[in-house]
């Protein structure tokens, strides 16, 4: 099996130890789950949005073979408040278009940006079912966040860039942190390094 050096991009999706206390975070869950020739380093930063990418990418150790991010999710954060105006009577469709519009520019120059490296990349999804506790986030964000997920497999499609589909994965309750719903609990973390490990052909 070829040897490979994982290092993992992004947000709170891979630096969730602070949501998860006396449980492995998604990096100790991947330096687990790894095969012992592999290694794994992460660079993700909880918080982190689209435009701090550059500065993690400044920490990309130097024998990376492999880079996976995570990010976009606090992007989509920002537009939250359009949600409740759904509920008055507006179409989401007209409340995203520009925000999408954005999204797409700005995560095909992260990906261009990243794979400027030369190096396998590895691309995730959104997940959408996150148990907010506001009543237009768990009714309206599923489909909001489905449409921002098209561009991210449009994008990564037309570069290869690999997917993982968080979306896809996480789709329980319990896999997300009790302290935080954006966040992945300890269970959701392992589903999530299980579906990256997959995709970059362990297991």
């Amino acid at each position: 099996m070829t040897e490979k050096h994982i290092c993992l991009m992004g947000d709170s999706i891979f630096d969730n130890d602070e949501y998860i206390p006396g449980e492995p975070g998604v990096i100790e869950q991947m330096r687990r789950s790894i095969t012992k020739t592999w290694s794994a380093f992460k660079v993700a930063v909880d918080g982190d949005c689209i435009e701090d990418i550059p500065n993690q990418l400044q920490k990309v150790p130097t024998h990376t073979t492999d880079i996976v991010v995570s990010i976009g999710g606090n992007d989509l954060m920002k537009f939250r408040h359009l949600l409740i105006k759904v509920a008055e009577g507006a179409k989401i469709e007209e409340l995203i278009a520009s925000p999408l519009a954005d999204f797409e520019i700005a995560y095909g120059w992260m990906l261009d940006t990243i794979s400027e490296r030369g190096l396998r990349v590895s691309a995730c999804t959104i997940y959408t079912a996150i148990p907010f506790a506001e009543p237009e986030m768990r009714d309206h964000a599923p489909s909001a966040i489905g449409a921002f997920n098209a561009i991210i497999l449009r994008l990564a499609e037309a570069r290869g860039v690999s997917v993982v589909r968080l979306d896809v994965v996480c789709t329980d309750e319990n896999d997300f942190s009790e302290m935080s719903p954006i966040e992945p609990s300890s269970k959701g973390g392992q589903k999530i390094v299980n579906a990256i490990l997959q995709t970059l052909g362990q297991g």
